[in-house]
């Protein structure tokens, strides 16, 4: 007997319309800009993007009872589907869309008019699809590099910038290296075990208690070394400490289009790896990594912060607040708790939203200025925008003040979240020192504030009128942490049935 495959139930069907739509985009652009009369065709092949992952938000949103229902494996244990998947792709693909819209006047600007920079941006977007899908090591590091090498290419696609070039120069020397360690930490457990499938890895530690692997008849201190070249990978992937060196170049001298998906999408794919290797495969060899994470959580928070009461340029500091961020979350990663993980998901959707409405700020702000060229800015460059934007500035200063851990916001609470599952697992020191950096981290971003409203200047900065869509987009956003702020339970529902997964 035949066994058919039913369409309802090839269940990447998302990833294969975006693949598919990759090719005809590509198809359609060469074509196009082999006519002689040669058009500008980056607004059309940016629309048609929008509309592609539009499209793949509707996908996934026909296939959540599938989803949500159960999780299931296909193409040989090789993509695995369940709730964790479905959340994390639709909350990629949602954020991407919005990215997409918000970068359109910044491209005409920039003039980057090349089409091939759309079409490198989905690629990125299908490697973080097939990231969050992932079963099995192979699997895991083809999506790894897929968005690896289009992240390389945006960040050194301004060809007439020495500044874009060298952040995507140093960017691939450094992302190559990481990705040999992760290749050989594969290799390790590849060679101890057997097996690249996380489910068998699961199985054959079922029965090991944590900090005891006496009844698992394989070398775990060959093991361990794989973890431990797995994690430093995974780390500088992620930008922590003291594997941040490349994150803040690459921030400041890459496209601002580009540093948008570096800043806002790109720590999701790699977190749900993290989870289901070291949560859900190998949660038994917690003692053996949980001191290692937690000493490079503590000093992420610490470099993050004060670095970053130096810096006058915005991109610059908010790279530096990324990575006290990721401290943060690292922290509750390393617990090992069903509320740790609940603590984590909270948090960097708050993290994730915010940063998209920080971002979109940052873009669509046009200075009236002769140096119509400039794509940076300093701190000083937001003087007075209340008198030019109101709503913009309310916007900004509310989201500043809540990833600033300010109560009773909602980024107050996610905060108070991840410090009390720290001391639920007997962390104290972690979360003392991790409270005190997080009062003095406030500092920066409330002289921003200070300089959105109260410096003392006779005449602010005068800026471009901002494009409808936009100004929709940073105000949803804002109206989403509102929303949050008043209701937190449907956040903390959404939190903890994911973070399940790693506990079944």
């Amino acid at each position: 007997m035949v066994n058919l495959i039913l369409l309802k139930n090839v269940v990447i069907i998302p990833e294969l319309f975006l693949g598919l739509s990759i090719v005809y985009l590509l198809l359609y652009g060469s074509i196009v800009s082999t006519y002689k009369t040669y058009p500008l065709i980056q607004n059309v092949i940016l629309k048609l993007s929008a509309l592609v992952l539009f499209f793949c938000i509707v996908l996934f949103y026909n296939d959540k009872d599938f989803f949500v229902s159960k999780s299931s494996l296909f193409f040989n244990d090789t993509i695995i589907c369940d709730y964790l998947s479905f959340f994390s792709k639709s909350l990629i693909a949602i954020l991407s869309l919005a990215c997409i819209l918000v970068i359109k006047f910044y491209l005409k600007d920039q003039k980057i008019n090349q089409f091939e920079y759309m079409i490198v941006i989905l690629l990125a977007v299908l490697g973080f699809f097939l990231l969050c899908s992932a079963n099995e090591l192979i699997t895991a590091y083809l999506a790894i590099e897929l968005q690896s090498l289009a992240f390389y290419v945006m960040a050194s696609f301004k060809k007439n910038s020495s500044f874009s070039v060298e952040a995507g120069l140093k960017y691939f020397v450094l992302g190559s290296f990481s990705s040999a360690l992760l290749l050989l930490g594969f290799s390790f457990v590849y060679g101890v075990l057997g097996t690249l499938n996380f489910e068998d890895f699961k199985l054959l530690y079922a029965n090991s208690l944590p900090g005891n692997h006496n009844n698992v008849l394989f070398d775990s201190s060959l093991l361990q070394i794989g973890l431990v070249l797995i994690l430093v990978s995974l780390f500088f992937k992620l930008a922590v400490a003291p594997l941040h060196i490349w994150s803040p170049d690459v921030y400041e001298n890459s496209p601002s289009s580009s540093t948008i998906f570096f800043a806002v999408v790109s720590k999701l794919g790699i977190l749900v790896l993290l989870i289901r290797l070291f949560q859900h495969s190998f949660h038994s060899y917690i003692y053996s990594w949980r001191y290692f994470v937690v000493g490079l959580a503590v000093l992420s928070v610490i470099v993050g912060s004060f670095t970053a009461l130096e810096q006058r340029k915005l991109k610059s500091l908010l790279a530096y607040s990324s990575i006290s961020h990721i401290g943060y979350i690292l922290i509750s990663f390393s617990t090992g708790t069903l509320e740790g993980l609940q603590s984590l998901y909270a948090y960097i959707i708050v993290y994730m939203i915010a940063g998209l409405c920080i971002w979109s700020i940052f873009l669509i702000l046009r200075l009236k200025t002769f140096y119509s060229q400039k794509q940076n800015k300093d701190l000083t460059d937001f003087t007075l925008l209340v008198k030019s934007n109101n709503i913009i500035s309310i916007c900004f200063a509310i989201v500043l003040l809540s990833i600033a851990g300010f109560p009773p916001l909602i980024g107050f609470i996610t905060k108070m979240g991840i410090f009390m599952s720290a001391i639920e697992s007997s962390m104290y020191y972690v979360a003392i020192v991790s409270i005190l950096t997080s009062v003095i981290s406030t500092f920066y971003y409330i002289r921003i504030i200070k300089i959105l409203y109260f410096e003392k200047v006779l005449v602010g900065n005068l800026f471009y009128p901002l494009p409808y869509l936009e100004s929709f987009i940073i105000v949803s956003t804002f109206f989403s942490f509102i929303f949050l702020f008043i209701n937190p339970t449907l956040l903390y529902l959404l939190s903890y049935k994911i973070s399940l997964l790693g506990f079944l």
